[in-house]
C-alpha cells in the first residue's frame, strides 16, 4: 500500500486516483479550518487553489507546536514533504493512464491550473488495458 501510494511508476484509474486525492483535499480543508478561517464557499475556494497553503498553515497550528521547534519544524516538514509527494505520485500515475507525460504533474504547482488539471484527472475516461 506504501508503494502504491509513493511511487510515480504505473498506471491508475479515476476511482484509485480519487480517494486518496480527496483525502488530501480534506486534510487540507480541516487544516484551514483548524487555523481559525471561517466556513464559506471563499475559504473552499482558497483550499483547491492552494492546499499546500493551507497545509502548512495546519501544521503550524497543530499540536505540533507543543514540541520544542528543532522537533516540530522538521517534523512538520516531512509530514507536509509526503502529502505533497503522495498527490504528485498518485497524479502521474493518472496522467500515464490518459496518455500523457506526468511532467504535467507539474500544473499543480500553479493555482488554477491545478485545480484545472484535478478536474481532468477526475472526469476524462483513462484507456482500456488489455486482460
Amino acid at each position: 500500500m506504501i508503494a502504491y501510494l509513493l511511487s510515480p511508476a504505473g498506471q491508475i484509474g479515476r476511482r484509485a486516483w480519487a480517494l486518496p486525492v480527496a483525502a488530501f483535499f480534506a486534510l487540507a480543508a480541516v487544516s484551514a479550518f483548524a487555523t481559525g478561517s471561517t466556513a464559506s464557499a471563499s475559504t473552499l475556494g482558497l483550499v483547491l487553489d492552494n492546499p499546500w497553503g493551507f497545509i502548512g498553515r495546519g501544521l503550524d497550528a497543530s499540536l505540533l507546536t507543543t514540541l520544542p521547534f528543532a522537533l516540530a519544524a522538521p517534523l512538520g516538514f516531512a509530514v507536509l514533504a509526503l502529502a505533497v509527494w503522495t498527490c504528485f505520485a498518485l497524479t502521474i500515475k493518472r496522467l500515464h493512464d490518459l496518455d500523457r507525460s506526468g511532467w504535467w504533474s507539474a500544473l499543480l504547482l500553479l493555482p488554477g491550473l491545478g485545480f484545472v488539471l484535478m478536474l481532468v484527472c477526475a472526469f476524462a475516461p483513462g484507456r482500456r488495458l488489455a486482460a
